[in-house]
This record gives C-alpha cells, sequence and structure tokens, in this order.
C-alpha cells in the first residue's frame, strides 16, 4: 500500500442490505454521514446511484463547512460501492461483505488521499463517522424490533395474555418499553422520587397504570422515532439493545412466535450476558452449557442446556419459559 492510500476496517452487527441502505439512501446518509460534531443535512445530498452518477453531501459544524462532490465509478449492489472526487482525484472503494447471522464486515479503501486527509486527526475523525454509522445501524435495529411488536400485536390483539415478565400481561410490557416516550426527564425524576428512589417501585406502577392507555396509543408508542432512539442512562448502545431483545422475547416467546428481534441482535445481547457471567440478570451460569438450536451460538461448560436463542437469552434474562425452565439465581 503506498504512502497516500488509508483503510479503514469495521465489523458491524446488521445485515448487509441493511448497511447497503444506510450508505447509499439519502434520508440515511443524513443520519451519520461526516465526522463527529458535523451533520449532513438531508437537502445537501446527492445519490445518483449508478456508474457515472453524481454523489454529493454538505457537512456543516462549529467550524465550517465541507463540500464533497464525487462521481460513482462502480455500484454493485449490495457488494461494492466506489466513487472518485475530481478535484482531488481522491477514489474511494466501499466493500460489504456479509459474514452471517446477520453481520458484516466494511472495508473502505482510499487512494490517492490528499495530504491534509491522511493527519492521523483526520483519520480520527473519519473513524468518528463510522461510530455515528454504528449508532445508527443500531437505532434501526431497535426500530426494527419495536415496530415488529406493534405489527404483531395489531394483528393478535393479545394484550392481555401472560407475558414472561413475573406479573405482567403484555399490556404491561408494552407500557414499560414506552415510557421513554411518555416520560420527559423532569416527570421521571418526579416518578423517581415518589417511588421512593426504588426503580422497581416505579416500573411497577408505571406500567400498572399507563397498561390501561387506549391500544392505538401504546401501538403508536411503539413506532415513535423518540423510543427507538433512546439509551437508558449509563447503559448506553448495549443497555438499550438489550432491553430492546429482553422485553420482545418477553412478548414473543410467551405467545410461542418467532422473535421481532433480528438473529445478529438476539446473539449480541447473549454474547452480553454471558461475558458479564449472568451478572446483569442475577443468575447463576456454573457448571452451565447453553447451546442455541437455531444458531451455531454456544457458551461455557457443563450441563448443557439446549434451546433456541431467543429462549436462551430469556432465560439470561431470569425469565421462566412456558413449561417452567429457568436457571437458577445466583
Amino acid at each position: 500500500m503506498s504512502s497516500d492510500e488509508l483503510v479503514y476496517r469495521r465489523v458491524f452487527r446488521a445485515p448487509r442490505e441493511l448497511v447497503w441502505r444506510c450508505l447509499t439512501e439519502p434520508a440515511e446518509l443524513a443520519r451519520f454521514w461526516g465526522p463527529e460534531g458535523m451533520d449532513t443535512p438531508l437537502d445537501g445530498i446527492v445519490v445518483e446511484l449508478w456508474p457515472g452518477g453524481r454523489f454529493e453531501t454538505l457537512m456543516v459544524g462549529g467550524h465550517g463547512s465541507h463540500r464533497m462532490v464525487a462521481t460513482f465509478t462502480d455500484v454493485a449492489a449490495p457488494e461494492r460501492l466506489a466513487w472518485v472526487e475530481p478535484a482531488t482525484g481522491m477514489h474511494t472503494t466501499s466493500t460489504l461483505t456479509d459474514l452471517g447471522e446477520g453481520g458484516t464486515e466494511v472495508v473502505i479503501h482510499q487512494r490517492h488521499v490528499p495530504e491534509p486527509m491522511r493527519r492521523p486527526e483526520n483519520r480520527a475523525g473519519f473513524r468518528t463517522s463510522l461510530d455515528k454509522l454504528e449508532s445508527h445501524l443500531a437505532a434501526l435495529t431497535r426500530k426494527a424490533i419495536f415496530e415488529g411488536l406493534a405489527g404483531l400485536l395489531h394483528e393478535t390483539a393479545a394484550w392481555d395474555a401472560p407475558s414472561l415478565c413475573e406479573k405482567w400481561q403484555i399490556r404491561h410490557v408494552v407500557a414499560h418499553v414506552t415510557m421513554p416516550v411518555r416520560l420527559t426527564p423532569e416527570r421521571f425524576g418526579a416518578e423517581m422520587a415518589a417511588a421512593g428512589g426504588d426503580f422497581a417501585v416505579l416500573s411497577d406502577t408505571v406500567a400498572a397504570r399507563d397498561a390501561e392507555l387506549p391500544a392505538a396509543d401504546l401501538l403508536a408508542q411503539l413506532r415513535a422515532p423518540l423510543l427507538h432512539a433512546w439509551l437508558p442512562p449509563g447503559g448506553g448502545e448495549a443497555g438499550a439493545l438489550t432491553h430492546a431483545v429482553i422485553h420482545s422475547l418477553d412478548i414473543t416467546v410467551a405467545l410461542a412466535r418467532p422473535p421481532v428481534a433480528p438473529p445478529a441482535a438476539i446473539t449480541e445481547v447473549l454474547d452480553q450476558l454471558t461475558a458479564a457471567g449472568g451478572a446483569l440478570f442475577g443468575v447463576d451460569l456454573s457448571g452451565v452449557r447453553l447451546e442455541a438450536t437455531d444458531t451455531a451460538w454456544s457458551w461455557g461448560e457443563g450441563r448443557v442446556i439446549e434451546a433456541t436463542s431467543g429462549e436462551l437469552a430469556a432465560l439470561l434474562g431470569a425469565r421462566t419459559l412456558p413449561g417452567g425452565r429457568v436457571l437458577p439465581r445466583a
């Protein structure tokens, strides 16, 4: 590789078709394009997705703006995308490799890179744009989960069926996961004060009260962009994903329906919960080997517990499966 070339690699827990969509559709590009501290307005993006078509973006930030004007040289969906910037001669090729089970590797190869863009601070800035893409993909995953739940409940209307959450019907689970849509930070603080600072008390109180909201309101809140973007305080992207996946399984496993969470999202939660040794939900994983029956995922040594990946995630979330299977508490 010559001195004026750069290569960036990143693995995303998202299917290749979704990553491709984010790299090629203006509405998606506007959500992450550019380094941290810069935004790319939708009306500043032009994508003519064919060889010879225009690719233009306008990034704006506190220190000014930057317009990229390029021409696509290769468009091979969903595998490869390349363009050249005539003003500098810089050529960028993005290659997307399907890793299976919902994972995608993206390799970005830049040739004839101008010297200022090769400086460490600018390379670091470019990596923050990949961080922003990762966060956007995570939000899209949560959107798919919550909208999948909305579709399922619109179809089944199973609001009063028991969930995997002890003592909660499905309507209580939905009322719980949609709290961020209804509770402003100020109102959340007031609810916490009323609950004596006990989040479990707050959750039960809000779930019992707001489960009585009209089904149409709860469905609309599951589809709300505010919910899809929400991150739990201190939990970040990982906490938001675990929250969405586990509570979606509270509903789909209880109803004996396929998960609405993508396989890669369930696998990521399985990895998170087992990496913590079961501590997040207080389950005892000593002497246990978990084996998914629907994927190649497995973990641990000892007594074998076989179940679907979604059921295993529910078990790691300290849930009791229909039929009575449960992991021991730590």
